[in-house]
């Protein structure tokens, strides 16, 4: 019979969205049943009894850790993160532990800014760091290494799992993999939602009419300022991203615009500043409206290639659709 095991994704929530996104992306491509806090609030004590039976019923719990430790129990003055990661193994799942290797480099909001959950959260990383445990550094990255260390930890450590219901005559087990499924069918509808949503904290950066200044510079003519807006810039280069375009050529685009707006009577020589440049490809990014394009290519392409995202390309459609 073949076996499909329940996996139980624990981790702080809000500042690893993306990051549990992928996880449970490859969790069902392995035709693993993932679970997690999203139906569940943890700081409700007769939520987390049901946790507590959800952590019991899984084959295998997978823990994430970066720069955030977590709510806090009262009680214990442990969060409900290190209170599942205990729980997990004093019932003796099978554990396997994913940490950020240089969470400094994360953004403000998603670092512990708490003095004492700082400490609390080193005093946890400790005591994980001594059962099985990898470290991560972006998303894409901890979805592979979850995927790989999940099948050695199958191989070396076989659980009872689950089968389908044809292979099976118990009218219980039945019911419990129905369930299952439509479990399986809201997360897959959770994750189409996050694709085409700004990304946690976003709203506290500028854009959409905020106002931005790009500083062009010519051997020719005096340097000008292009003042504008991040909606009007997005509206003007998302179009050449639909499919994807190089840095070069979105460069390029810029040096277009400029020229479109000022004549500059030596167009090849206009350049923009480079930390102009790169500070307009960073706040993109970091709205969620683009991101590096994964496509393989020859080794001899040294090209960086950016694409829309889902929300960006929604976004764009907002922006240049004619309206009647």
């Amino acid at each position: 019979m073949e076996k499909k095991y329940q996996v139980f994704v624990s981790s702080t929530y809000e500042d690893l969205q993306e990051e549990r996104k992928k996880v449970m992306e490859a969790l069902l491509q392995m035709n693993c049943f993932p679970v997690g806090m999203e139906y569940f609030n943890a700081s409700d004590s007769s939520q987390w009894e049901v946790i507590k039976s959800l952590i019991r019923e899984c084959d295998y719990y997978v823990l994430i850790v970066a720069g955030r430790y977590g709510s806090i129990e009262e009680e214990s003055g442990k969060s409900y993160t290190q209170k599942e990661f205990e729980y997990a193994i004093e019932q003796g799942v099978p554990v396997i532990s994913f940490v950020h290797k240089n969470p400094g480099i994360l953004p403000g909001i998603k670092i512990e800014s708490n003095p004492k959950c700082k400490e609390k959260l080193e005093s946890f990383k400790s005591e994980v760091k001594k059962k099985l445990c990898k470290l991560w550094d972006n998303a894409d990255g901890l979805a592979s290494q979850v995927v790989l260390s999940l099948n050695s930890l199958i191989k070396t450590n076989p659980r009872v799992g689950w089968v389908k219901a044809n292979e099976v005559s118990s009218a219980d087990a039945n019911k419990e993999i129905l369930a299952l499924r439509k479990e399986n069918e809201e997360l897959i509808k959770q994750i189409e939602e996050i694709k085409v949503t700004p990304p946690v904290g976003s709203e506290m950066l500028k854009q959409g009419e905020d106002s931005v200044c790009l500083h062009f510079i010519s051997p020719h003519e005096q340097g000008v300022e292009l003042n504008t807006t991040w909606n009007k810039l997005f509206a003007y280069l998302a179009p050449m991203m639909i499919n994807e375009a190089t840095e070069f050529g979105i460069n390029q685009a810029l040096r277009e615009l400029c020229f479109r707006d000022y004549c500059f009577n030596y167009k090849s020589f206009v350049e923009l500043l480079s930390e102009d440049f790169y500070t307009i490809l960073i706040q993109f990014s970091s709205l969620g409206l683009i991101a590096k394009s994964e496509k393989k290519r020859g080794i001899k392409d040294t090209n960086v290639y950016w694409t829309l995202t889902p929300y960006g390309y929604n976004e764009m459609i907002k922006l240049k659709a004619v309206k009647k």
